[in-house]
């Protein structure tokens, strides 16, 4: 009887369909191609994987961009779609009326990287991924930083034994992050924002994750976009929901997606052996905890509301507040953020979802998450070492 691929096989494999995967990347970005370029970006480029000291190289002579192989094979494919959309602005500069006079790096680049949704910064060096996900490259801010180490404590006295406890500083870690973006929001302070996949690419994505997408979208400040992604184990084309936000918020709901879903992954086995379920009764038992989470925030975020329309109630009646309010600190917009969605995705609609019958599992699921407290640290099911962290 024949035995399955070897490694190099399944490795050559993958290769070529990240490469194939990058070909589709490039005729997606001639969509957003401004006018007046030269017709030769229609050519597709020589799309290469080498041994090289950089992250990306564009040779514009020869039409070739070149990625670090060791970096491929190592990196989501967001990553490495973000090195090949920066080599691909460094083509299309080459051929740009003005691009052609100015520096590597200059104004007609930078705008090209914006218009393709590509980080200018992307390919500078191997830092910048090996850093936690979503985290700021540079720029630091007194005032974000106080934060984090005050919402970093927070979250470690979550993990308390005392769930009285636990929940209050889970409750309180929530408060400090939901007031400091009203008063970011309030003061109109200037902020940059990125986008990062949530998730790896697929065909289908299990229910929960869409509702996952939106616990972080309604009750940790960035927003969720479904956007069709290449999936290179399978070589095709798939979805996958982008964050976009500010870099601490999007580092924080990463951390928020791993550790909803390793909570599901190591209450599931409790879950399994008190009730008898079956492993077709996970992906209930999963939609069930997202959903408990969900019920629970938002109960928790209506109450602060509560308190901070009384505090400027009071704080009116004595003259003392002077800000702009927001008019629904519920569902808190920024609209700094919306137009950055605009620029980047242009036109976007609402998908739903059609109704499930519920079963057992998706209860015994919900009563997990309205009891599940987000703290620092849960350790992973299957591997304690791959525990995700709160970045910071």
């Amino acid at each position: 009887m024949p035995g399955g691929p070897s490694w190099r096989e399944i490795e050559e494999s993958l290769s070529r369909s990240l490469l194939r995967g990058l070909c589709w990347e490039y005729e997606q970005a001639l969509r957003k191609a401004p006018a007046g370029l030269d017709p030769q970006i229609a050519l597709r480029p020589n799309i290469l994987l080498a041994e090289m000291r950089k992250l990306g190289t564009a040779d514009t002579e020869t039409w070739t961009i070149r990625i670090n192989a060791e970096f491929a094979a190592a990196q989501r494919f967001d990553a490495v779609r973000d090195v090949f959309l920066h080599e691909v602005a460094h083509l299309w500069a080459s051929v740009h009326p003005e691009g052609r006079t100015q520096a590597d790096h200059g104004p007609v680049f930078r705008s090209l990287c914006t218009r393709l949704g590509a980080d200018p910064a992307a390919a500078r060096s191997r830092e910048s991924f090996d850093a936690p996900r979503g985290s700021p490259r540079d720029g630091r801010d007194e005032r974000l930083d106080r934060l984090r180490v005050k919402v970093r404590k927070l979250l470690s006295l979550a993990r308390s034994p005392f769930p009285e406890e636990a929940r209050a500083a889970a409750a309180k870690a929530s408060e400090l992050i939901a007031r400091h973006h009203l008063s970011e929001i309030e003061e109109g302070r200037p902020r940059e924002f990125i986008s990062r996949y949530l998730c790896s690419p697929a065909r289908r994505h299990p229910r929960h994750v869409f509702l996952i997408a939106n616990i972080l979208q309604r009750f940790f400040f960035v927003e969720a976009v479904w956007v069709p992604a290449w999936v290179v184990a399978q070589g095709c084309v798939g979805n996958v929901p982008e964050i976009s936000g500010r870099p601490h918020d999007v580092e924080l709901a990463l951390y928020v997606f791993d550790f909803i879903e390793n909570t599901i992954r190591r209450q599931w086995d409790m879950a399994r052996g008190a009730h008898g379920f079956t492993g077709r009764d996970y992906r209930q038992f999963a939609l069930g905890v997202a959903s408990g989470f969900y019920s629970q925030l938002e109960e928790e975020r209506r109450r602060l509301s509560e308190r901070i329309r009384a505090e400027r109630a009071a704080e009116a009646g004595a003259g003392r507040f002077g800000g702009r309010p927001c008019t629904d600190l519920v569902n808190v917009f920024d609209p700094a953020l919306g137009a950055y969605l605009r620029q980047r995705y242009g036109r976007l609609r609402a998908i739903g979802r059609p109704g499930l019958a519920l079963r057992s599992s998706y209860y015994a699921g919900r009563k997990v998450g309205r009891e599940m407290v987000l703290s620092r640290g849960l350790e992973s099911h299957s591997n304690a070492s791959a525990a995700p962290r709160l970045p910071g």
